[in-house]
């Protein structure tokens, strides 16, 4: 679909961090060149390499309130819930504080947060911002595709505000991947049903891949560049990307001995929102307790906390498993 320019006007960005930074660059790059770009971050270091390392005219604001003040779009990309909640409604430095009721600011909340913690904020927008347009629009990719500006956007709200924010979300996403998903909240759930299953799916790969190791299979043969499972009905993801052995796929996080990218207690954290969400909408689930329960075993783990989320692989290899209890379903 043809995406048109990014509207001219002054864009605000808070959260300069792992994923922030890249997606905040390209709106840089790729906005129009006469408007201005507000940066609000609270690590100094992160904001000063920011501003050293991006072309165009870069302004640092002191707090959310100021991007209200003098921002038209404002993009968020925050590390949790509560993060977003002191960032909009904080009545000192919050972006609701110094928000014009008049003043038709568009909102991109892009953090990956709980549907209610975002519906909570819509309600606030909604009672003191009554011009501003407030769109849930959580990203898929990681840290690489951020900076590359190929990310895949997943966006609950309004189908014509969605519209509105078609050509700013293409500054940082695939034209052909920002997915309107539904009505408020929509894109909080499909990211958080999208996470689960992919983390379901890398688990059930360890399993297997372990197995396979025990009995004697060539790792390689078994889930490599030609193997049987990518050509077969278990490929999946995680099987085309992230096998766990290392030196099976080259550029899995098994290779670099997951260091770097998205971090064991991160993997937590979007597992619980999807466990949390099945219970609030009452959704039978069957693997939910056990996926709880591994996460929660991992980042207690010195061989998985601060680690890259599939580090959980050693869990199933070191001391035969027995890292892992006898968790089941009841």
């Amino acid at each position: 679909m043809a995406t048109t320019s990014p509207p001219k006007g002054s864009y605000g960005f808070i959260g300069l961090g792992n994923m922030g930074f890249g997606m905040a660059k390209n709106v840089r790059q790729k906005m129009p060149a006469s408007s201005k770009l507000l940066v609000c971050e609270l690590v100094q270091s992160q904001r000063d390499e920011f501003c050293s390392a991006v072309e165009g005219d870069v302004e640092v604001a002191r707090t959310p309130r100021e991007i209200a003040e003098k921002c038209d779009i404002i993009i968020t990309s925050l590390p949790n819930a509560a993060a977003v909640k002191k960032v909009f409604l904080d009545p000192s430095t919050g972006l609701l504080s110094g928000c014009p009721k008049d003043k038709a600011i568009l909102f991109l909340e892009t953090s990956t947060i709980e549907a209610s913690a975002s519906l909570e904020v819509l309600d606030a927008v909604k009672s003191s911002a009554l011009a501003a347009s407030f769109l849930d629009a959580p990203v898929s990719g990681g840290i690489p595709p951020a900076h590359a500006g190929t990310l895949t956007f997943m966006v609950g709200g309004p189908e014509d505000v969605f519209e509105k924010a078609r050509p700013i979300m293409a500054t940082m996403g695939k034209p052909e991947n920002l997915i309107h998903c539904g009505g408020p909240g929509a894109g909080l759930a499909t990211k958080q049903i999208n996470n689960y299953i992919a983390y379901c799916s890398y688990v059930a790969l360890c399993e297997g891949m372990n197995t396979g190791l025990k009995f004697g299979l060539d790792p390689k043969v078994l889930n490599g560049k030609t193997d049987v499972i990518n050509a077969s009905s278990g490929q999946c993801w995680n099987s085309l990307h992230m096998n766990p052995v290392k030196g099976v796929l080259p550029n899995s996080s098994a290779s670099r001995d997951f260091k770097g990218g998205f971090k064991t207690e991160l993997a937590q954290g979007v597992t619980r929102q999807m466990t949390k969400l099945m219970e609030e909408v009452g959704a039978k689930s069957v693997f939910g307790p056990v996926m709880d329960d591994v996460w929660a075993r991992a980042v207690e783990s010195d061989l998985c906390k601060d680690q890259e989320s599939r580090s959980i692989w050693r869990l199933f290899t070191e001391e035969d498993g027995k890292l892992l209890g006898k968790t089941k379903i009841e």
